[in-house]
């Protein structure tokens, strides 16, 4: 509604919210992301190691020494991760990939971190990874998932906001933005917008 389009434009609710720096911190959430991503990897060489050292023969003696009951891998997932079966068989199989064919994580990053420097968020995570690395298997063209881009806005270098460029996306992971806006009133609209658009997407995903 133009009224509270209004009402969030205003210098005094523009001084309590800061929505350029709520868009910083939904970009650095971004950011986050590559690092989230690396761990998971960290992680899922363990967890393979952890597979490996359940299914040796002096575990298994251990195990019976100490009266401990791990009948199934499913159970020793459980107890030892907190995890269901397919997700631990899943992270078991990452962790192979990337301790066997560490070559194929580096083509699937770097893919990644092409998409991102044009400008596209790439999706990072283990269930791409996975989907890469079985097209790879097969054959088969490899490529990397995009975000998908909701609404945008960009503003030209050497134009309306001098020689700087500026642009906006509302992405499945939230609001990203590059540069700054030189003129506060065009700011302030353009926040009110995508702060509107946001929580609309939020709620149709809630």
């Amino acid at each position: 509604m133009q009224i509270e389009a209004d009402f969030l434009a205003s210098a005094e609710v523009r001084e309590s919210l800061n929505f350029q720096s709520i868009f910083n911190l939904q970009s650095e959430v971004s950011d986050a992301k590559k690092s989230k991503f690396e761990k998971s990897l960290k992680l899922a060489k363990l967890v393979h190691q952890s597979f490996n050292w359940f299914d040796k023969e002096e575990t298994k003696v251990l195990m019976e020494e100490n009266g401990v009951e791990w009948s199934s891998k499913e159970m020793f997932i459980n107890r030892v991760f907190g995890w269901q079966k397919s997700f631990g068989y899943k992270m078991n199989k990452v962790g192979k990939l990337a301790t066997e064919n560490a070559q194929v994580v580096t083509k699937f990053k770097r893919k990644c971190t092409t998409l991102e420097n044009n400008g596209e968020d790439a999706k990072r995570t283990i269930e791409e990874l996975l989907k890469f690395a079985n097209a790879e298997e097969n054959g088969e063209e490899t490529s990397v998932a995009r975000e998908k881009t909701f609404a945008t806005f960009s503003i030209a270098k050497n134009g309306l906001n001098g020689d700087s460029g500026y642009s906006v996306r509302l992405t499945e992971s939230g609001v990203k933005v590059s540069g700054a806006v030189e003129d506060e009133n065009i700011q302030s609209k353009i926040d009110v917008l995508f702060i509107s658009l946001f929580n609309q997407l939020e709620q149709i995903n809630s």
